[in-house]
């Protein structure tokens, strides 16, 4: 099993380059701008709305593709080691696993709806996507069996439901699940995880 650690197991960390305290600014920066969605903007017109010069863009990254498929990474990490840290007092693997999920579901929620649509225009960003998703379900798989050893949950097969649960709320999000759902993504990711969860609890 993989680390579960987003700080040095981040796919960009791989080859990632020296950054000073002006160039994470610029990043958090990037961010803000790029959550409203992804401009069809060239990089010297990105700089131009930071207010930087086009050298120092360059030296965050090498294309506008690169750029945003960081800051794609940079955002979905955050929101993950929100949601360990969130989850990391409470005792119980079932109920940490739940609460742990409501949070990562809001990757597919109104705060990223825009953003996420735009991402899809961007050669690389099922890569990046798939790298958060198998994270996300490798440690949804820790979890359910130390649910099953603490006799919190019935026995399984952990890795389907890992699976299952960790593709949920990108399962929602394609435009074609989207149209034809009453609720929101983030909101039918979370109905049927606690379906699921719900479920597979033993009674004590």
């Amino acid at each position: 099993m993989q680390n579960l650690d987003y700080q040095s197991n981040s796919k960009e960390n791989k080859n990632s380059r020296i950054y000073t305290k002006r160039h994470y600014e610029i990043i958090d920066a990037l961010e803000k701008l790029l959550e409203q969605g992804v401009p069809e903007l060239t990089m010297s017109e990105i700089a131009k709305k930071l207010k930087i010069s086009l050298r120092t863009l360059y030296e965050i990254a090498p294309s506008r593709d690169k750029l945003i498929l960081m800051t794609m990474d940079n955002i979905l990490k955050k929101l993950g080691k929100f949601a360990m840290d969130s989850v990391e007092d409470i005792d119980s693997p079932i109920n940490k696993l739940e609460e742990y999920l409501f949070i990562v579901n809001q990757a597919v929620g109104p705060k990223f709806d825009r953003f996420l649509i735009d991402m899809e225009k961007i050669n690389g960003s099922k890569t990046t996507a798939d790298y958060h998703e198998n994270f996300i379900k490798n440690y949804i798989k820790k979890l359910l069996e130390e649910a099953i050893e603490k006799k919190e949950i019935k026995s399984i097969d952990v890795k389907a439901f890992s699976i299952l649960l960790g593709g949920i709320g990108r399962e929602f999000f394609k435009e074609k699940n989207k149209n034809s759902i009453n609720l929101t993504p983030e909101e039918s990711a979370n109905s049927i995880t606690s379906i699921i969860l719900n479920g597979i609890k033993l009674e004590n």
